[in-house]
């Protein structure tokens, strides 16, 4: 029979990994919360996670987009945001209610949230993130502003890019780039203009379309350069010793150098034959699937737990598996539940917006 839904393999596996990456280090990160344990370490790999999902999107709508053009000829821009909405709004807005309560309950004001909010009801997140300010239980949503900021222009790109859209591609993360590093060197890391793109980084999010463009145009050499096993396993090994800090990497480069690691992971995944490591299974696809929650809802988990784990007198090691081993189960069930029971809806209804039909899963639901 012959398949009529793209799917992209391995993608709920990197997605898995850049989730648990997230939630792992937020668990140890110092000034977050306290579970009463000595600290030990910042681990970076929360930023690298998050970078590792700004390449998959940039990778994945890119391609859908292009797929979209050689069918239709065009891009169906509204139908495109209806699918994003009822995907990234659902559980996000479910959130900051259940957020707002939560916070009113334990410290019986709501003050932070009066000044702050709106930047979170708008997808701006990222803005009060940049001036190291904004709602300590939303922080992350940072992320989500940056992606819902990129929807707003790429679809648009593609439409009316024509035959262009590589070169632009390459044009804007060059310029976004050099932009940087120009804002590095006058004004230095902690200036605002240099916050700005270095946590608003479209330009991690254009190698992944980039690699989308040379995927979906079978441009051979190139799939082959990424996707070869010494090039996965060297990409792997930075990923893995640059989010547990083993090596360090300026962060001028670091997540750009990031980005092009998570690009050879990408390929190596959806080439299928070179694989270097197989993320076709049925835990990283269960985890992948529902990594949106995991990642939108982990920090109240971490919060709530943090209350009863402060005082609890056990050993030190013990309690160091108690917190890590709770923490992730605890946010993967609740991230399940709110996958099975509230986002499903939403994604059935999405499906019907849908102008390429698409699949995020090799097995049954």
């Amino acid at each position: 029979m012959k398949q009529t839904h793209i799917y992209l393999p391995g993608l709920n596996g990197l997605r898995a990994i850049a989730a648990l990456s997230v939630v792992i280090a937020h668990i140890s990160q110092r000034g977050i919360v306290d579970f009463g344990l000595p600290y030990l370490f910042d681990l970076p790999m929360a930023g690298y996670g998050v970078t590792l999902f700004f390449v998959i999107s940039g990778f994945l709508i890119t391609f859908l987009l292009l797929h979209e053009v050689r069918n239709k000829q065009t891009v169906d821009v509204k139908k495109f945001y209806v699918r994003r909405i009822l995907r990234i709004w659902p559980i996000y807005y479910l959130f900051i209610i259940v957020s707002i309560l939560i916070f009113i309950f334990l410290h019986k004001t709501t003050e932070v949230f009066v000044k702050e909010l709106w930047f979170y009801m708008f997808f701006a997140a990222n803005v009060p993130f940049i001036f190291q300010n904004g709602i300590s239980i939303l922080i992350h949503y940072w992320s989500i502003g940056v992606e819902e900021q990129f929807y707003l222009f790429w679809p648009w790109v593609v439409r009316f890019s024509k035959n262009k859209l590589l070169k632009i591609a390459i044009v804007l993360f060059v310029i976004l780039f050099a932009i940087k590093i120009g804002l590095w060197l006058c004004f230095g890391a902690s200036s605002y203009p240099y916050r700005f793109l270095m946590i608003t980084r479209f330009h991690c999010m254009m190698i992944g379309a980039i690699g989308a463009i040379l995927f979906f145009q079978c441009k051979t050499r190139i799939i082959n350069l990424f996707s070869n096993k010494f090039v996965q396993l060297f990409s792997w090994i930075l990923f893995a010793f640059m989010g547990f800090n083993v090596i360090h990497i300026p962060a001028l480069i670091g997540q750009e150098i990031i980005s092009f690691a998570a690009l050879s992971m990408i390929m190596g995944q959806v080439t299928i034959k070179d694989r270097l490591f197989n993320l076709e299974n049925r835990f990283c696809d269960f985890i992948g699937k529902i990594s949106y929650g995991i990642y939108v809802i982990h920090p109240l988990i971490i919060l709530l737990l943090s209350k009863g784990y402060k005082n609890l007198k056990v050993d030190v090691d013990l309690k160091y598996i108690l917190v890590y081993s709770s923490v992730v189960g605890a946010t993967v069930f609740t991230a399940w539940l709110s996958y099975t029971y509230f986002e499903k809806p939403f994604l059935k209804l999405k499906n019907k917006f849908a102008v390429v039909k698409s699949s995020n899963s090799m097995f049954l639901n």
